[in-house]
């Protein structure tokens, strides 16, 4: 039970960090947060969210979220000049002097945070990681151009990738791994990824898919309609409501066959209420 909320958390951070940024473009298939797959109702590409699979353990499906949304902040968060995104890590390196050096600075510190995973980083991965970071640094010395480059290198995302694969690697179920490998490339998920449709997130919080809200409500049944009681002609729920009123009489309608007359005295049997009858 813990392990599910524990991945349930990581997934809630990545989509509360999604929905500040859904309205950016997708930055190829290197993106931490979203990705563009093939519809298959329309065979046309459409813009998903990318998630943590269920198959990586409670412990690094957090670090996972955690170098997803830093890299995404440091890389691509802010804006896009030249078909190139920016993110945090290319405005900080603008800073003269030290700017290079507090970027690189970010970047180790999120090569930190992947080396804390429970299956633990290959030595050549660890050594692509920190070549990657001392390149953006070099890169990043060199005035203007630099910065460009830079952002276009793009280290911590790069090094995002190689944690992805490391997590596949140790987790992923062989069998799941044959049966992707047999699909044509452009079809092959991400490493670490799977992909969830924007209208998922209202589906989770509602707990009903919006396609079928509307026949999911279920109506309450009208009340019946109760005839109106009436005595001496006057509806029950007006007597006694106004002067205009007739209600406060009590009497009732004279019933005949009982013999009960219009004063309501009852008359001996066989005897009628008509005047003929009295004055025999």
């Amino acid at each position: 039970m813990a392990n599910v909320i524990g991945k349930y958390a990581a997934k809630k951070l990545l989509r509360k960090q999604m929905e500040k940024y859904k309205s950016k473009d997708v930055d190829g298939d290197r993106d931490p947060y979203f990705a563009k797959v093939k519809d298959p109702r329309t065979d046309k590409m459409k813009k998903v969210k990318k998630q943590v699979p269920d198959y990586i353990p409670e412990h690094d499906a957090k670090i996972l979220a955690r170098v997803r949304s830093r890299a995404y902040k440091l890389d691509m968060c802010l804006f896009n000049f030249l078909g190139i995104r920016f993110g945090w890590s290319s405005v900080v390196g603008l800073i003269p002097g030290a700017g290079d050096l507090i970027d690189g600075l970010l970047a180790f510190l999120l090569y930190s945070e992947c080396r804390k995973v429970a299956c633990g980083l290959d030595p050549w991965v660890k050594f692509q990681m920190i070549v990657n970071i001392a390149l953006d640094f070099a890169i990043g010395v060199v005035p203007v151009i630099g910065d460009l480059g830079d952002a276009a290198f793009k280290a911590n995302t790069r090094n995002l990738r190689l944690l992805e694969k490391t997590l596949d690697s140790a987790y992923k179920p062989k069998a799941q791994q044959e049966a992707e490998s047999r699909l044509p490339l452009d079809q092959q998920p991400q490493p670490a990824t799977v992909y969830e449709d924007f209208s998922d997130e209202e589906y989770d919080r509602r707990g009903t898919p919006p396609a079928y809200e509307e026949q999911a409500v279920v109506r309450a049944p009208a009340p019946a309609r109760v005839p109106t009681e009436t005595r001496g002609g006057v509806p029950a729920d007006t007597r006694g409501k106004g002067w205009r009123s007739s209600g406060s009489r009590r009497e009732r309608q004279p019933d005949i066959e009982m013999g009960i007359p219009r004063n309501g005295k009852s008359q001996p049997p066989g005897r009628s209420n008509t005047k003929g009858s009295a004055r025999r």
